[in-house]
């Protein structure tokens, strides 16, 4: 808790998975009582949260994240729809792959967490619960249930209070390119990018209705690619720059990010881009324009971070091997 004030303190934003929290009801060894449960911490972070203004300007910023399978979860996804309750943060559901499927098959879905009476649990436990079963660690099972209805209350609280929102985290963990040393377990507050443990939030957006070439110009509106592509190598290098002069709170967030030197570029302004250039969004034609904007835009982001790592050494996590 106090970890993440100061951070907000500083104007910074924090992302927390509850996941590992006891559910509700859940024996405490400890004080011989019961957990409030994750939903319950989740109101403490956000009242936090919204204490904190950093530098007299801005609100601190949380993101909350409760995984699919946690006893709490059918609270969690409802909790908004009191309106006096988490009013200082967002919040999302991570979801499984494993999940999607039983959705898809309308399958039951089992609600499970750690036996905290296993030895050694507090020191063991780390809230991956794949890892934790696959290491043959005994969990209880507390509730099954349909995945459907799951998913149906998070698309109905979706529709009444526009939360939780889903981050799909068994997908964002199989296309991540840092899979072999970060498991992702959260996201930053406004959920543009996946994130490790003390990785650090670094965003920058091109604006691609710059790039577009008016029509009294060759006859037709058209993307200038040379300008775009001179654009998305610059701000790569910008935002490599950006990890050196960033004040970094915690020594473990300068070291995390010092050592993946991770990046996040986005893009806005698609839509005007797909009106001047007369596309229907969702049409072919514009799909094939996607296609090709947005894997020009990767190969070019990517080759520029190679070019950095031929002149300054490749990020001391990156595979050599």
């Amino acid at each position: 808790m106090n970890q993440m004030a100061q951070i907000m303190a500083a104007g910074g934003g924090v992302g927390i998975n509850v996941s590992t929290l006891r559910p509700r009801y859940a024996h405490t060894k400890s004080t011989n009582g019961r957990s409030s449960g994750a939903v319950s911490w989740s109101e403490i972070y956000s009242y936090t949260t919204g204490l904190i203004e950093g530098g007299g300007s801005r609100r601190g910023a949380l993101m909350l994240i409760l995984e699919d399978w946690h006893p709490d979860i059918m609270e969690f996804i409802n909790v908004k729809r009191d309106a006096k309750r988490i009013l200082n943060a967002n919040i999302s559901v991570g979801i499984s792959n494993e999940f999607m499927k039983a959705v898809e098959g309308d399958l039951d879905w089992q609600l499970v967490f750690p036996d905290t009476t296993y030895p050694n649990y507090k020191e063991l436990w780390n809230g991956n619960i794949k890892e934790w079963i696959a290491s043959d660690k005994p969990i209880k099972v507390w509730k099954t249930v349909k995945a459907k209805e799951l998913w149906n209350a998070i698309i109905e609280s979706a529709w009444a209070c526009a939360e939780p929102g889903l981050w799909f985290k068994g997908r964002a963990n199989e296309y991540s390119n840092s899979w072999y040393y970060a498991p992702l377990i959260a996201v930053n507050p406004c959920a543009e990018q996946p994130l490790d443990e003390w990785s650090v939030c670094l965003l920058g957006s091109i604006n691609l209705s710059k790039f577009v070439i008016p029509y009294g110009e060759v006859g037709h509106h058209t993307i200038n690619w040379k300008d775009l592509e001179r654009a998305v190598r610059t701000a790569v290098r910008f935002l490599d720059d950006v990890i050196e002069v960033t004040p970094y709170v915690y020594p473990e967030m300068e070291d995390k990010q010092k050592s993946e030197r991770r990046i996040g570029l986005g893009t806005m302004g698609l839509a005007e881009v797909l009106i001047r250039l007369k596309l229907r969004y969702g049409s072919p034609e514009s799909l094939k324009f996607i296609d090709e904007l947005y894997q020009s835009i990767a190969y070019w982001a990517y080759d520029e971070s190679i070019n950095l790592a031929m002149e300054k050494g490749a990020f001391p996590r990156c595979a050599t091997d």
